[in-house]
């Protein structure tokens, strides 16, 4: 027996029906993919912002959250909320609610990157508060201890410098900065600033091109004997 009028047409309607709905779900999923691609970069990049004030409050380098990070995840939590509600594009998409996170996405993600370059540049002085090298250069007769010493502290003091330059890419890179810092402090140590004044002056003068005789005085002589010095140096002619 064939299927009736009625019976066909009520089919009919029914698959007019499901590709209506299938429409329907295919344009809510374009929509809901253009707010994903809205929020992709600012969300990309404030998460990298997160990992890095992570690393370093893990670490045990304190920093202050910024207002402006607080605002963001409440106001990203009211939105999910809603959606939760009504899982549409237009849930999200009503008012300026969506611009709006966006927007603080992004203010929160600039703060806490910005915070964190002050936190990291902070910490550089609560590990070394020695000297830079150009002031020790001027405090210290360049003995030969003294000379080994800072050429040591030196080359320790340009890597300790270079490594604030930009944030810490991971716990070994902190780790790095810590045994820099212990290194400087132990070999800063190494350094003998009590020479007598015509001792100091004659090393500065050797070390700057050349000491005129005058002054290798009988204190220098004796104070280069005393410190198994005086082989390491000769009269030349200019």
């Amino acid at each position: 027996m064939s299927t009736s009028l009625p019976a066909r047409a009520k089919a009919l309607r029914d698959r007019l029906v499901t590709l209506d709905q299938m429409g329907t779900n295919v344009a809510e999923a374009s929509l809901l993919e253009d707010l994903r691609s809205d929020l992709a970069a600012p969300a990309a990049e404030f998460s990298r912002a997160l990992d890095q004030r992570t690393l370093l409050v893990d670490s045990g380098i304190a920093g202050a959250a910024p207002a402006s990070l607080d605002a963001a995840r409440k106001r990203a939590a009211a939105l999910l909320e809603k959606f939760a509600a009504e899982k549409k594009a237009a849930t999200l998409k009503k008012g300026v609610g969506w611009a709006n996170l966006v927007r603080d996405i992004k203010a929160a993600s600039s703060d806490v990157g910005t915070m964190m370059v002050k936190t990291w540049k902070a910490y550089r002085q609560e590990m070394f508060t020695g000297d830079a090298p150009g002031i020790v250069k001027g405090r210290i007769a360049f003995t030969p201890t003294n000379d080994t010493a800072f050429k040591r502290y030196e080359q320790l003091h340009q890597a300790f410098r270079a490594e604030f330059d930009r944030l810490p890419a991971d716990r070994a890179a902190i780790e790095r900065v810590r045994s820099l810092a212990e290194e400087l402090t132990e070999t800063a140590k190494a350094f003998d600033y009590n020479v007598p004044a015509e001792v100091k002056r004659f090393l500065e003068a050797v070390q700057s091109g050349g000491a005129t005789l005058d002054l290798l005085t009988d204190t220098v002589k004796t104070w280069l004997t005393d410190n198994d010095a005086f082989p390491s140096y000769r009269i030349v002619p200019r």
